[in-house]
Order: C-alpha cells, then sequence, then structure tokens
C-alpha cells in the first residue's frame, strides 16, 4: 500500500505520508478518517471530489497533481499502457490504483467530452472518470468490482 506520496494544489506542494489514521502533511500530524466522498481532518468534515486533473474541496476546485503513487505494485493480468499511448488511443485509464465501483455507459454509447463513463474508488474517495473526447464506447475493459492499476486502460473511445 502507499503510504507516502506528494500532492500539488494549485501549485502548493504537500508532502503527505499515512500511519494508520493520522496523516503526516507537511511534517505535522492530524488524526483523519474517509468516507465516500467525506474526509475528517481533526475533526474539520470536507467534501472531496476528483474529476480529470481537478479536485474540488468543500466547493472549491483547484488544479491538482500528484507525484509518488507510481510506486512498483504487484500487477494484476492486465498490463498499465503508457499515459501517451493510452492518450493517443482515446482511453480512459485509471488515475491511480483502485476499484471500479460503478460503470454508467455501456459499449456503442455515444459520450461528450469530460462526460462520466465510470467511477474509480481510491484511496477510499470515489473518482469520476470522463471521456477524454467526445466520440463513440467501442470497448469497455473493466466491469465494476474489478481491481485496476494505474495507467491500466478501461475504456476505449473512438
Amino acid at each position: 500500500m502507499i503510504s507516502k506520496f506528494r500532492i500539488d494544489l494549485d501549485g502548493v506542494s504537500y508532502e503527505i505520508e499515512q500511519k494508520g489514521n493520522c496523516l503526516t502533511i507537511n511534517g505535522r500530524e492530524w488524526p483523519f478518517s474517509v468516507e465516500g466522498t467525506s474526509v475528517h481532518v481533526s475533526g474539520t468534515h470536507h467534501t472531496v471530489t476528483l474529476s480529470g486533473k481537478t479536485a474540488v474541496v468543500d466547493g472549491i476546485s483547484y488544479a491538482y497533481a500528484t507525484a509518488g503513487l507510481e510506486e512498483k505494485r504487484q500487477m494484476n493480468k492486465r498490463k498499465a499502457a503508457s499515459k501517451s499511448a493510452a492518450e493517443e488511443a482515446g482511453a480512459i485509464t485509471a488515475i491511480m490504483p483502485g476499484l471500479i465501483m460503478k460503470i454508467m455507459k455501456k459499449e456503442g454509447d455515444v459520450v461528450e467530452r469530460d462526460e462520466v463513463v465510470m467511477i474509480l474508488e481510491a484511496m477510499k474517495m470515489q473518482n469520476e472518470l470522463g471521456a477524454p473526447k467526445a466520440g463513440t464506447i467501442r470497448k469497455i475493459l473493466v466491469k465494476a468490482g474489478d481491481s485496476v492499476e494505474i495507467r491500466q486502460v478501461l475504456a476505449v473511445i473512438e
């Protein structure tokens, strides 16, 4: 399990390490818990959702990026694709290791850019995965309940 990583919110870096029910953020320890999109840090409730490269925290949008979530992990039978190959193929890829919770579209459905196709639960948070471009869903490579790895191709849009 990945327990140490960095997240950048609107260009501000936060070094984060999880130890049990505590998060160390930039050297300061905080008790926390997560349930769905609700995050409790030191007794304060926050609603957090991730979509593409945007994190929405308590209704405020932030551009975000992560580092350190790419640690080597045991791969399942599906091999992760490189980001550039996936983008060229019009693929929806896993933004981090997790579990497919729900698939809202089926093969043959027409989708608009950024339209939500499936929900990925990662680090106890539900992430909406949208279509990278407008088009038709040609292939869905996962089903609800599947575990996936970072950058694994989940669906292809043509």
